[in-house]
């Protein structure tokens, strides 16, 4: 089917988000060619079949079960299902822009020589964040997975996966997710960078990307998304996928750095002050424990 778009989302376990995700794209314009959305449920023991049930009357929306664990595994299972030659893919979190669809069909025959684009992502947050954590750029960045770049040529790592979209042909050329990385509800303590790692190992086969300004979603942060253990979670999570990446790829990196003043910080009373300090020491110690776990026994 020629000049078609497919949105696709993997989820698990989603009621608390889902159907807001579902409801705002039903609620969007719609594109001037056909379009699908491909949601994969991996594997939900809560209302999450029931939510895309509901909503198959107002999207042209098709289901694939894929219970096998893994986020990435998920998304491979449903390539398949996938007609169109530009495929955006979205995480089951997100609200997209009213005008989402009509911006990312202007790219299926728009800057055609980029395989891989990535549209802009913003926190929608469901209760106010401490207002130190809106200041701190950085790590409001990190944590929330915000994303604005210029509109123009950008480094394939450069895009995040809360949106981005990929041509037909990559897919066709044989390119798969990394189902040793990524969410994977068998493994807490899963690798973060899935997204990372393939549009890296994309454009070292020549693809280029393109960041495209107009396609916005709203990434929904729930409140527990900024508690300490999530921050010391993503931060150790961060880690394995950073060491992961240098080893799969050859590269040399400089270890994490923790200095006298993170480890003082760790013990600080304010949050302004603790939880950065502990994302960077459970950062360095998610790298070193991949690091040892490749090391010959």
């Amino acid at each position: 089917m020629a000049n078609t778009l497919t949105v696709l989302a993997a989820t698990r376990n989603g009621e608390a988000v889902l159907g807001q995700t579902l409801t705002a794209f039903a609620a969007a314009e719609r594109p001037e060619m056909p379009w699908q959305m491909v949601v994969v449920d991996n594997g939900s023991t809560d209302t999450t079949r029931n939510i895309l049930d509901e909503h198959a009357a107002r999207l042209p929306l098709r289901v694939v079960a894929h219970p096998t664990p893994g986020k990435n595994a998920a998304l491979n299972a449903a390539l398949e299902a996938c007609d169109g030659d530009l495929i955006v893919i979205v995480d089951d979190d997100v609200l997209p822009d009213r005008n989402f669809l009509r911006a990312w069909s202007r790219y299926l025959n728009e800057r055609t020589e980029h395989a891989l684009l990535g549209g802009r992502i913003a926190p929608y947050f469901e209760v106010p964040p401490p207002g130190w954590l809106l200041k701190d750029r950085r790590h409001y960045a990190l944590m929330f997975g915000e994303r604005d770049l210029p509109e123009g040529p950008t480094e394939p790592g450069e895009i995040y996966g809360g949106n981005m979209a990929v041509r037909r042909s990559v897919f066709d050329s044989g390119f798969r997710f990394d189902d040793a990385i990524g969410p994977n509800r068998d493994n807490p303590n899963y690798r973060m960078g899935s997204e990372t790692e393939f549009l890296r190992r994309v454009g070292r086969s020549g693809a280029t990307a393109w960041f495209a300004q107009q396609p916005l979603v709203h990434h929904i942060v729930r409140e527990r998304q900024w508690s300490e253990r999530a921050w010391i979670d993503r931060a150790y999570r961060n880690g394995l996928g950073r060491a992961h990446l240098m080893l799969k790829e050859g590269r040399q990196m400089r270890p994490p750095q923790v200095t006298l003043a993170d480890r003082l910080a760790a013990l600080s009373p304010f949050a302004a002050h603790r939880l950065p300090a502990l994302s960077a020491l459970h950062l360095a110690r998610g790298f070193a424990d991949e690091i040892a776990a490749t090391k010959p026994k």
